[in-house]
């Protein structure tokens, strides 16, 4: 029994390891994107890989070392993600993430607007934002 409860709790203390990484040097603040930002100004692209249980954490540490960059910008889009299995590993994580990222200086990086926001997709095709329903800016208008 003694056994049985040695193994459990090992396992709970393995579990209990996930969300390791926290935020260092103000990385908080930095603005995490879903496409390029439109106005923004490019200041270089990183990569970063680690070797984490869950993939939260990698996003940490992306937003970690773009805080510890000389020109660290405020917002970031990632452009590529991936995992590489760590050979040879019998304690840790079997995986280790790959992240690209785009790092953006914004004059607003709380209303940054993308390529994809419909406004985006309005003006590029001259249609009203308004009667925009579909990737191609067609819609029913009045």
């Amino acid at each position: 029994m003694k056994k049985l409860f040695l193994i459990f709790g090992f396992f709970l203390l393995l579990a209990g390891c996930g969300g390791m990484i926290k935020n260092e040097n103000g990385s908080q603040y930095l603005k995490q994107l879903d496409a390029e930002p439109i106005g923004c100004t490019f200041l270089y692209k990183i990569e970063s890989e680690v070797s984490v249980y869950d993939a939260d954490d990698a996003r940490r540490y992306l937003e970690n070392r773009i805080a510890d960059q000389a020109r660290p910008g405020n917002a970031y889009w990632i452009t590529s993600q991936r995992t590489r299995p760590n050979e040879w590993v019998i304690f840790g994580p079997e995986r280790a993430f790959i992240l690209v990222a785009n790092v953006y200086n914004c004059p607003n990086p709380n209303d940054v607007v993308t390529a994809k926001d419909e406004g985006f997709v309005a003006g590029v095709y001259g249609v009203d934002a308004e009667c925009v329903d579909s990737m191609y800016g067609t819609g029913n208008c009045k």
